[in-house]
Order: C-alpha cells, then sequence, then structure tokens
C-alpha cells in the first residue's frame, strides 16, 4: 500500500473536565499551543512492499505545564486521522477485502515517556478516492520526570490492516532516514510535585511491646495518595524502623519497643525527581 498522506488533527478534549478530576491538571491557566507538522515515513512489508507518506499532525496543547510522574487517565486527549491512498492501492485493498486498519502502537514521544494515542478506523470510498478516516483516544500514561519537553511524533509505528473485525497485515512504518520527528509541541514544563506527610501529634505504648504509628503520604499537587513510598521511622539519629505506603498511602512504622517516657520520633520520606520530600513528627509516649 503506497499510501500517500496521512493527514492527522489533534485536539485535547474536556480541559476543564480534566482538572475536576485531577486528570490532565495544568499548573497555570489554559494555553493554546496549536501546531501543524509533517514527517514522512517509510512503511514496509518485508519482501512485498516498501514506500513514503507524509504524515500530517495538528494538535494543540491546553496547559502550558503539567506535573512531572504524574498519571494520566485514558479518554483525555481525541484523535482523528484521514489518509489519502491512491487509487493503484485502492484497487488492491477492495480486492483483498480490507475495510480498515488500525495503528495500535502510536503514541507522541515526551522525553524518556510516551503519550499513546492508538488509532483505528475505516477505509472509505467518495467520488473516486478513498481515504482512511479513523479515530484514537489516548490510553493511560504517566507524565516523565520535571523538564521542560518537546512532545514528537513517534519514531515508528505499525499500521495494521484490517478484513471486518480480522487484523490481516501489518506494515511497520518508520521515520524517513535522514529526517527527524517534529514537535507538536515545544517547551512543555513538567513540575515537580510536592508531597504532604500527616502523622498523629501524640501516640503511646507498652515500654513490654512494640510500638507501631500510621503515617500517610500524599501529593499535595494533585491530592492523590503516593503508594509503594518508603517512609522511615528516625528518633535523633537512630533509625526505629521503616515501612511503605499501601495504595491509600498508609504506612504503619513498627519503632520497636521503646523505654519508659517520651520519645520524639520523626518519619521522612526521601522524595523523588518527580516528588518533593516531606516528614512530620509524633510524641510517642511509653508506659510501663
Amino acid at each position: 500500500m503506497n499510501l500517500r498522506r496521512i493527514s492527522a488533527r489533534v485536539a485535547v478534549a474536556g480541559a476543564t473536565t480534566a482538572l475536576a478530576a485531577g486528570a490532565l491538571v495544568g499548573a497555570t491557566g489554559v494555553a493554546a499551543n496549536a501546531a501543524t507538522v509533517t514527517n514522512t515515513y517509510t512503511c514496509s512489508l518485508p519482501n512485498v512492499y516498501s514506500g513514503d507518506f507524509d504524515l500530517t499532525v495538528t494538535g494543540e496543547i491546553p496547559v502550558p505545564q503539567y506535573w512531572a510522574g504524574a498519571d494520566v487517565p485514558p479518554n483525555l486527549i481525541n484523535v482523528t486521522a484521514s489518509a489519502t491512498v491512491p487509487a493503484d492501492a485502492a484497487g488492491l485493498l477492495g480486492a483483498a477485502g480490507v475495510t480498515g486498519a488500525k495503528a495500535s502502537d502510536f503514541a507522541f514521544a515526551l522525553g524518556s515517556g510516551s503519550v499513546p494515542v492508538p488509532l483505528e478506523g475505516d477505509f472509505q470510498t467518495s467520488g473516486g478516492t478513498t481515504t482512511w478516516e479513523a479515530t484514537g483516544s489516548n490510553t493511560a500514561f504517566t507524565t516523565p520526570n520535571p523538564g521542560s519537553y518537546d512532545a514528537v511524533m513517534p519514531s515508528a509505528f505499525t499500521m495494521t490492516t484490517q478484513q471486518g473485525d480480522t487484523d490481516s497485515v501489518s506494515l511497520g512504518c518508520a521515520l524517513k532516514e535522514g529526517t527527524t520527528p517534529q514537535a507538536i509541541t515545544e517547551g512543555f514544563v513538567l513540575l515537580q510535585q510536592s508531597s504532604a506527610m500527616t502523622a498523629p501529634k501524640s501516640a503511646t505504648a507498652k515500654a513490654s511491646k512494640t510500638a507501631k504509628v500510621t503515617v500517610n503520604l500524599k501529593s499535595s499537587s494533585l491530592g492523590t495518595a503516593i503508594k509503594g513510598a518508603k517512609v522511615v521511622a528516625k528518633e535523633g539519629s537512630k533509625t526505629l524502623g521503616s515501612a511503605k505506603t499501601d495504595k491509600k498511602g498508609n504506612a504503619t512504622i513498627s519503632l520497636g519497643k521503646l523505654k519508659a517516657g517520651k520519645h520524639k520520633v520523626t518519619f521522612s520520606y526521601a522524595g523523588t525527581k518527580s516528588m518533593k520530600a516531606s516528614s512530620a513528627k509524633t510524641t510517642v509516649t511509653s508506659t510501663k
């Protein structure tokens, strides 16, 4: 299939809804960063076909910045695509009973991560011209570490033709040799999130038993729990214990058997590249 041109329009919809859902939440107001870019891809079926086509994308990012290391839910970015198919290729598609195609691994590159937007649609013929009319929405993804990034066209993807509901032939598509992926957005900023730890101001324990304190850790930027994070408990420079947070951000730390008296315990989270550190203090009174 010598696909001559693919034109895709990317529209990020529901920014306000995303804010309310704690999803694609911008740190500032909405910004329009619309751009139209084109890259040439070479699509190949080994020993059968190889050809170049142009992929043109128009996109709009509704916010200039967001949080690093944030989980973004699906269906926030909606994509429509239209591919014009040459007459000879259209005849071959019809003869083979091909009715549509999909690009399940289509994704924009964003730093060390990606924004997956699978495409799928039907071939349609009108006025003697055959086109591939496809739509798609993003699947869940996580933003990379803090920094300023360009969201760029994929270096490669796979286009799979379909006969009804059955997949048929898959073509590997890669950027044409010597070309550079173009950016649909430049300078998209990802910020380090702030964390907040809460712990009881005071707790009591028997000197003969292991003292335990439960703390909670969340992202104060997104208001969501931080799971799988290590929390360390210390009294002065002495480490008393540690534990990891669960899916609700809770961690119960065993402090061991404490001598009778008051103990000022500090609970600390070291943070990550995407999340700032935080701590909280509890006075544990141990009684005989």
